[in-house]
């Protein structure tokens, strides 16, 4: 996202600009058919929780470009963004109910560890 006033303004919320410093790098998928039963258990929602965070960082990269994109057409000739500020928004509300669902299940298995 372009800045912070931007992003608050055009999706009807205060989430923060949020621009990655250094490339993500994909997670490696842990092999559950090697390990033992309850070993496969963990394995699984680690691999989940993993594809949540990449598809949000793959996201957030998305709605970065969109933004620079409208602020580029909003000066030139530019191509128009793909996402209008209710779309944005939209994204912004499923990123957040996406992680927060993710942070509810690392609550459970962290309290199934103790």
């Amino acid at each position: 996202m372009a800045n912070a006033s931007n992003a608050g303004t055009d999706a009807g919320c205060s989430f923060a600009s949020y621009r990655p410093a250094a490339q993500f790098k994909p997670f490696e998928w842990v092999q559950g058919d090697l390990l033992d039963p309850s070993q496969q258990t963990q394995a699984a929602f680690l691999n989940d929780a993993r594809d949540v965070v990449q598809g949000a960082q793959t996201l957030i990269q998305l709605l970065a470009w969109d933004e620079d994109r409208r602020d580029a057409a909003a000066s030139d000739a530019d191509p128009a963004p793909l996402f209008d500020a209710s779309q944005r928004g939209s994204l912004q509300r499923l990123l957040s109910a996406t992680l927060g669902l993710l942070h509810a299940r690392i609550e459970d298995q962290c309290e199934a560890l103790s």
